[in-house]
């Protein structure tokens, strides 16, 4: 679940690591539009999630027939969304980056990213109405093997069409998005497939389709567009973020763009236990285990903040001696002048770490609303303090990212004083 739930983090990884190699300009502008992409994935995340909190809430209930219906729901609305979100980005998305970028040669780059990145984009959204069903009967298995072939062939294909290997075109940041899109395509064939074979799932009755009952809409709608909200809210402040940094210049974009690579590799095991704790809660709830919750999260933050440390502190103290055998000595001025971020970055996880179960807590409960409120005061602070704080020139950068452990604190401390209340929205469900 770890991984699965990190996939679009894994391949804005891997694009980055090639481009690291490939060019200075392409890796920078990998930092910014890989952000840009993952506000993109958000939207269809945050529908799925919702509908994930409902399945698991059926599903504990025992409720079969709804849990397919749910899932029908969830298929349909990912296939709508994905078609329109495809349609706005392929017609507009030059005037849409415009609005946030300054540079020239960074916008080149993100355009010729995109134009690639988005034929994947409709299986991607349809894939994840797929997970949802998955995590939400907590049968999750599968999505790890599906993640590995799809983070294999991207890194098969990445190396073949960012370098121009083995006859192959070279097509520097365009091979990455080619590759990434493809690799996304070929995944979920091998899903469907999956599905198809599975025997598991026979007790649900998916291949009858349901006659569809907009009610069915509206509920999911009631949970999940406020997780949309949500989710939007978190990767479109750091794509803002990225924006703010951009104009310190593309050195300093470029120092970002290798923090955000780490914080993706180290943050992995978060993304997989606080979208285990929304199905966890979810399920308990469904099983009117409501007492249980709170300890529930609060020993899912303790695995994940002992998790996290153990990973991340010899890495971030020592980024030289972790960092150069991974990315090579092709560029070791831009390691060393990111080496003071890092120790920022350590005290961003290990709060993050904590924080973020409760917040996946309260999702989890149902009140959709109220985490959508915290997130909006975490985020209005986060970017407050960024705005201002690259009016420095000197410390501008560090005080940036310092903005960010603001930012879970926030929302960490709001979360806990929802989750101790024990009033959800488990009975409106």
């Amino acid at each position: 679940m770890m991984i699965g739930s990190a996939a679009q983090n894994i391949i804005a990884l891997t694009d980055s690591l090639f481009l690291y190699y490939y060019d200075v300009h392409d890796f920078a502008a990998a930092g910014f539009v890989s952000v840009f992409y993952l506000v993109v994935a958000a939207i269809a995340f945050g529908f799925s999630k919702g509908g994930q909190i409902l399945i698991a809430r059926k599903f504990g209930e025992k409720n079969f027939d709804f849990v397919r219906k749910y899932f029908y729901a969830i298929l349909i609305y990912e296939l709508i969304l994905g078609v329109i979100v495809f349609s706005l980005l392929y017609f507009a998305a030059r005037p849409i980056l415009s609005v946030f970028v300054q540079s020239e040669v960074i916008l080149d780059k993100s355009i010729l990213f995109l134009d690639k990145r988005i034929i994947g984009l409709i299986f991607a959204y349809v894939g994840l109405a797929l997970v949802s069903l998955y995590i939400g009967i907590r049968r999750p298995k599968f999505i790890l093997i599906d993640t590995v072939v799809l983070c294999s062939l991207n890194i098969i294909l990445g190396y073949l069409l960012v370098f121009g290997k083995h006859g192959f075109p070279e097509m520097g940041i365009a091979g990455a998005g080619l590759a990434s899109a493809i690799s996304e395509i070929v995944a979920f064939i091998v899903f469907l497939v999956y599905m198809i074979f599975d025997k598991e799932l026979h007790k649900f009755q998916l291949w009858k389709i349901p006659h569809f009952e907009f009610s069915w809409i509206k509920t999911i709608n009631s949970i999940s567009f406020t997780i949309l909200l949500q989710s939007l809210l978190a990767i479109g402040s750091w794509f803002l973020f990225f924006s703010f940094i951009e104009k310190l210049g593309e050195r300093q974009l470029a120092i970002s763009n290798l923090l955000r690579i780490a914080y993706l590799v180290l943050a992995i095991p978060c993304w997989g236990y606080s979208t285990g704790i929304n199905t966890l809660v979810s399920n308990t709830i469904g099983k009117k285990r409501h007492q249980r919750v709170l300890k529930l999260v609060f020993h899912s933050s303790m695995v994940a903040f002992a998790t996290t440390a153990v990973i991340s502190i010899p890495f971030l103290l020592f980024p030289l001696t972790f960092l150069a055998p991974l990315l090579g000595h092709h560029d070791i001025s831009l390691i060393k002048d990111a080496v003071p971020y890092f120790r920022i970055l350590l005290c961003i996880l290990l709060v993050y770490s904590i924080t973020t179960m409760y917040c996946n807590g309260v999702s989890g409960t149902g009140e959709t609303f109220k985490g959508l409120t915290i997130q909006s005061i975490a985020c209005v602070t986060y970017l407050t303090i960024a705005f201002f704080a690259v009016k420095d020139p000197v410390n501008g950068l560090a005080m940036a990212w310092s903005a960010e452990i603001a930012y879970w604190l926030i929302q960490g401390f709001l979360s806990y004083r929802v989750l101790t209340s024990g009033h959800w929205n488990f009975l409106k469900i």
